[in-house]
């Protein structure tokens, strides 16, 4: 495994067995450098083990097939992935490996289980080697595995593994003052125990030939000079907002702000039991999510999103949802009229027209990623592109690259549609993408002539990771944002916050040896003792309340339908209902769910909703031939003798949840079949 002058000399300290972090940019090679390290240490190391740790499932096959797979040749390399069955043997999987490559996420699962054929120690490895290092902060994952580690360090514990760190870019942790950056800096380095943090010094010359860096150009346009669209929508926005009789609600229409506002409203409203707010609330959060799209894509694409919408609350009784279903049936006619109106369209879009049609020539090898902030835009974008005759034909091949996640404005893409798209990308069978910030960071995604952000608002990392896709040469990095916008604004501070940090990393590279490590140890020990305090807490907070004092309502009816002590936890993951009585006050409401990975021991069932009023609920799990209701605690508003608080994740409820127990539910159920 030969490697680059540059990448010899940030791989140094690593070689000699310290922790450290390497920095090095998108393209220049950082894994291939890590697998290095790997082979370096198992040959010098006996009885040697190798953890590989990235924060995406997709990126486990990837570094298996691409990097490491070299290594298959010396030494037993077993690739562990959340869709992979393997993961429930991870255990005796990575015991009998020299190296394993898995998700942070299942190495944590493997560190915190209680039972002992499940369990590893920190230990049971003697290298870690961390992807996207710069994720190991606050509750990242990545964090709670090296909380354990300083945990054990702290307490005079020997034998840890060697710590190697892998990123592009640490970032200035939201800090604009170079005190601050090299504070977010040392707590980064606190954090991974890192000895030494490594950027190309001597080399640069050689590391800036292999990764040239693509011009930067600002395609500006203005805003649309008339919007009857959006200006429709905001005149229904204010019926409903009369009807709500909220005056002090701000009108800031189409905007991040109003949707904040708009959620805690509706929050506050599904507490206070105040259906009609609350129902109202919900349609003003589609009203603004449809000005949001249009602001980003067509019109079109946003009237289809309210259509889409619509098309759920026809048999609705209520009178607030008969109220607001009859606004947008009033409204309907012309807002299609005006969504294909031509004259009224997205300028934004005509813009990347230009940009497109200047670097896709007919039989040219131009290969692009557009990025944009939502999966909705990405469809929206393809959709768009397939309808635009000036842009059709062979010269581009296009697909959406999104997320692997559940979201309810747009479907999600499965690891194996993602390693697909990918695939046909690299072979230049497509040679656009339309993406959302997962191709950023991790994906061996080919060398691109343009990449494109469109409407982005984001930090000095992504910038630094999406502009590092364009590395051909005489490649285009294409800011593609109305003019004196929020956008431009934040890409301008992006590149300041990239100096600092350059000038961050420099300050702490330069620092004292002594003066360092007193430093770093400080940080780790306020970092241990505020995460035992933390964790003392919420241990706390989960048994403040009996849970047969806590009842769950639904949030769109208000009727209470089960109690805290009937809720149990199965897999570690999935909430369910253990009493037979609930069945009673759901329903069946869709066919047998299909999910493209398999689970051990459970299969999805189908969705389930309020029998009374149609509420979404969650689904049915079969769980070994049992079948069990999972509910979504976002659905429910949970009633202590305390208060009644809507909640976003089950972790946030006051009291304690017990394992499901296979053996004494059957017990149970036979007794009451008996």
């Amino acid at each position: 495994m030969e490697l680059r002058g540059y990448q010899r000399e940030a791989v140094g300290p690593a070689l000699r067995g310290l922790n450290s972090i390497i920095c090095l940019p998108t393209g220049a090679g950082k894994t291939r450098a890590a697998a290095h390290v790997c082979r370096q240490h198992l040959e010098n190391r006996r009885g040697g083990r190798v953890a590989v740790l990235v924060n995406k499932g997709h990126l486990v096959e990837q570094h298996a097939q691409k990097e490491f797979q070299e290594l298959q040749r010396d030494f037993v390399v077993t690739a562990i992935s959340g869709d992979s069955s393997q993961k429930f043997f991870f255990a005796s999987l990575a015991k009998q490996s020299d190296i394993v490559i898995c998700t942070a996420q299942i190495l944590q699962n493997a560190l915190s289980s209680k039972e002992e054929d499940s369990r590893v120690e920190l230990t049971d490895f003697s290298l870690l080697v961390i992807d996207e290092c710069h994720h190991t902060h606050k509750e990242a994952v990545y964090n709670k595995i090296m909380l354990s580690y300083l945990q054990r360090k702290l307490s005079g514990q020997e034998e840890l593994p060697q710590i190697l760190g892998l990123t592009a870019s640490p970032g200035t942790g939201g800090a604009t003052s170079f005190e601050g950056a090299v504070e977010h800096i040392l707590q980064i380095c606190a954090n991974l125990d890192t000895e030494k943090i490594t950027s190309v010094q001597e080399e640069l010359q050689q590391l800036q030939s292999h990764v040239p860096e693509p011009r930067k150009q600002h395609d500006l346009f203005q805003e649309r000079a008339e919007d009857p669209f959006g200006e429709r929508l905001k005149k229904m926005m204010e019926q409903i907002h009369q009807h709500m009789e909220l005056p002090s609600l701000p009108q800031d229409f189409g905007t991040q702000s109003y949707e904040q506002r708009i959620v805690e409203v509706e929050t506050r409203a599904a507490e206070m039991f105040c259906h009609k707010q609350w129902v109202c609330a919900l349609h003003l959060r589609q009203y603004n999510n449809a000005l949001l799209v249009s602001d980003a894509v067509r019109m079109i694409d946003a009237f289809q999103c309210l259509q889409q919408f619509y098309a759920t609350q026809q048999d609705v009784k209520d009178p607030t949802e008969q109220f607001l279903t009859a606004i947008f049936e009033e409204n309907r006619s012309i807002l299609q009229a005006l969504a294909t109106d031509q004259s009224y369209e997205n300028p934004r879009l005509s813009k990347l027209e230009e940009i497109l049609r200047e670097h896709f020539q007919p039989h040219g090898t131009s290969r692009g990623i557009v990025f944009t902030q939502t999966r909705q835009s990405a469809h929206s974008l393809l959709s768009w592109l397939q309808d635009t005759a000036a842009l059709r034909g062979n010269h581009i091949r296009a697909a959406v690259l999104t997320g692997a996640g559940y979201n309810n404005q747009a479907r999600h893409m499965t690891p194996n549609e993602q390693q697909d798209v990918i695939k046909q990308f690299r072979k230049g069978t497509l040679n656009l993408l339309f993406s959302t910030s997962v191709a950023e960071e991790g994906l061996d995604i080919p060398e691109c002539n343009i990449v494109v952000s469109y409407g982005m608002m984001t930090n000095e990392i992504a910038m630094m990771q999406a502009r590092g896709r364009a590395r051909a040469q005489d490649s285009v990095y294409s800011i593609l944002a109305k003019a004196n916008s929020r956008e431009v604004s934040r890409e301008l501070l992006n590149e300041k916050l990239e100096k600092l940090m350059e000038r961050a990393i420099r300050a702490v590279q330069a620092m004292p040896e002594q003066e360092y490590r007193l430093k770093i140890t400080e940080l780790q020990q306020a970092a241990v003792a505020s995460w035992l305090m933390k964790e003392a807490r919420l241990s706390e907070r989960q048994r403040l309340h009996d849970p047969d004092a806590v009842y769950f309502h639904c949030i769109n009816c208000n009727m209470a339908v089960c109690r805290g002590s009937d809720i149990r936890t199965v897999v570690g993951v999935h909430h369910v209902n253990i009493n037979p009585s609930f069945r009673r006050y759901y329903k069946v409401v869709s066919e047998k769910l299909k999910f493209s990975q398999e689970f051990k021991e459970w299969e999805p069932g189908c969705r389930i909703a309020c029998q009374e009023c149609s509420q979404a609920w969650g689904l049915e799990m079969i769980y070994r031939q049992v079948k069990l209701p999972i509910l979504s605690i976002k659905n429910f508003v949970v009633e202590t003798p305390a208060e009644k608080k809507k909640y976003k994740k089950w972790s946030a409820v006051t009291f304690p949840i017990e394992d499901f127990d296979y053996l004494e539910y059957c017990s149970s159920a036979l007794g009451q079949s008996l």
